[in-house]
């Protein structure tokens, strides 16, 4: 049965693209690690979340939902078949698929000029941000020279 457009409407205006849960989440465990960045890293492609310049680590916080990861963890097949019975299927399907496709170009054209990508979806974040935190913090660490 479709939803009511009201409602998802509604639902799609709260739906945030900066500053989530997820992210604060991560930022204040890096910030309690010692660790200083800067936020929306808008001179770099994709606009990271976080970025450490000195180490150039770009850290991405990626919505399951957005950037494909729902369907696995609720045990679908495929994407296809999470979105089942949802209207607009196939608009909604290719969207999160050209998130996806964006993300890997984005990740290369950040790798070829020198930095290095983490991307960490908010589903580990809301799990444990610390043991998200020190993925990101031994990668900065490692890009320092300091393991």
């Amino acid at each position: 049965m479709p939803r009511d457009k009201k409602i998802v409407s509604a639902t799609m205006a709260k739906v945030k693209s900066r500053h989530t849960a997820p992210e604060i989440a991560l930022r204040r465990v890096l910030f309690a690690m010692g660790l200083r960045y800067r936020l929306g890293g808008r001179d770099l492609p994709g606009k990271p979340d976080i970025v450490f310049v000195a180490a150039r680590v770009a850290v991405f916080v990626d919505g399951d939902y957005w950037h494909g990861n729902q369907w696995k963890l609720r045990g679908y097949e495929s994407l296809e078949d999470q979105l089942e019975g949802v209207s607009n299927r196939g608009y909604w399907v290719a969207k999160i698929k050209r998130n996806m496709e964006r993300d890997l170009r984005i990740n290369a054209q950040l790798l070829q000029t020198g930095w290095k990508v983490a991307r960490v979806w908010e589903s580990a974040i809301m799990k444990s941000p610390e043991k998200e935190a020190a993925k990101v913090a031994r990668m900065v660490r490692k890009r320092m020279g300091n393991p």
